[in-house]
């Protein structure tokens, strides 16, 4: 392994950890090795930042620098995180931040624990220089992860800031839209690689086909996004990011003409938002997006993936959901023969279908438990 190679950690979603594995090995990342919402791998700072511009099924890309053990007491907390050298890694001035999840046995309290690290930073900076680095949870340039567990806690650098999910390209969205990271993975999980044509027919500010447009281009996700953290620490080169950034953007190809990506939705003015966002992330090109009820479309010449997000709200009543889930069945086989279609629902259709998925994930839109999970629609 190359001298030069560090651990990372890239956090994901619950039930994308195979897609990311495959992600972080298809990158070159280094002995990857699947975690629970999570992947380690090995690689050195440039791959630091190629992880951040391109694994799209990323939320966070961490970089350990501590593992503290037995902690039992807040003076063993606060002198434990004192003797972190932080001033190895940023500035006195830079704003700072802290993400804790997880849990001490003896201090049950993450704000408290949050208010000593942060006592403990500010004291070794001050007591070396003079100041210390303000808090701010707004715009923080360097974010401090605390994972606690028992008497432990493992302390990262979040190279990303804020969370690989705001790509960039997204300036309004319609109600309850589909996260980013998740859309990139269920594109992933139906091992969609440009060979169908892809349809969203409940599309509303376009994520899916976005997605699928940048995948299909290999469009790094990230590329348009202006900051990262790791550009405040100490180490940041400059030169190398933007060779970094180069690199991916000349492998940047054109989807095949005779696969379209398509978007509808039965709201023009969602998808007059979904247009914006294809436009902002450069894929307005290749995907089509166009006002239509999924009850008024058709399957077009060729293979089809669909690949669809329905409404479940809470407030639809059981009967409303049987009437609703029987009906795009119905749709599907008449409209869409021969096609494999995927949905993300909070329960399987097996028995709308009337048989047994392709494939089937148990996953969590935002804290919602669903199940997405792929057929093949009747002749």
């Amino acid at each position: 392994m190359n001298p030069e190679n560090f651990k990372m950690i890239a956090t994901t979603f619950k039930g994308l950890e195979k897609v990311l594995h495959r992600e972080v090995a298809q990158l070159g990342g280094q002995k990857p090795k699947a975690l629970i919402r999570a992947v380690e791998f090995y690689g050195d700072k440039g791959f630091l930042y190629k992880a951040n511009l391109k694994l799209s099924t990323a939320v966070r890309i961490l970089k350990p620098i501590a593992h503290l053990r037995n902690i039992k007491t807040v003076a063993s907390l606060y002198n434990k995180i004192y003797d972190i050298p932080w001033e190895k890694f940023f500035h006195s001035r830079k704003r700072i931040f802290f993400n804790v999840s997880g849990e001490l046995n003896s201090i049950p309290h993450t704000h408290f624990i949050s208010q000593k690290v942060k006592d403990a930073i500010a004291d070794r900076f001050r007591n070396r220089f003079g100041n210390r680095p303000d808090v701010d949870k707004t715009h923080p340039q360097v974010v401090v992860n605390l994972h606690l567990f028992k008497d432990q806690i493992a302390v990262s650098l979040d190279a990303s800031g804020s969370p690989l999910f705001k790509r960039g390209y997204r300036e309004q969205t319609g109600y309850a839209p589909l996260n980013e990271v998740m859309a990139a993975g269920l594109i992933r999980l139906a091992r969609w690689n440009g060979d169908t044509h892809l349809i969203d027919p409940m599309t509303g500010s376009g994520t899916l086909p976005i997605e699928g447009a940048l995948q299909a281009a290999d469009i790094p996700p990230n590329i348009f996004r202006e900051e990262f953290a790791f550009m405040h620490w100490h180490d940041f080169d400059p030169d190398l990011y933007r060779t970094i950034r180069k690199s991916l953007l000349d492998r940047i190809k054109e989807p095949s003409d005779l696969i379209k990506i398509i978007g509808y939705d039965n709201n023009p003015e969602m998808i007059k938002i979904a247009r914006k966002n294809a436009e902002n992330a450069g894929v307005d090109a290749f995907v089509e997006l166009e006002t239509k009820d999924f009850f008024d479309t058709r399957k077009i010449p060729g293979p089809v993936t669909l690949l669809f997000n329905p409404p479940y709200d809470k407030r639809l009543s059981v009967k409303n959901k049987e009437t609703f889930y029987n009906k795009i069945v119905a749709h599907l086989n008449e409209k869409f023969p021969l096609s494999k279609v995927w949905l993300l629902t909070p329960e399987p259709l097996n028995r709308f279908f009337g048989k047994k998925p392709m494939a089937s994930f148990k996953l969590t839109n935002g804290k919602i438990p669903v199940f997405f999970a792929g057929y093949e629609t009747d002749i």
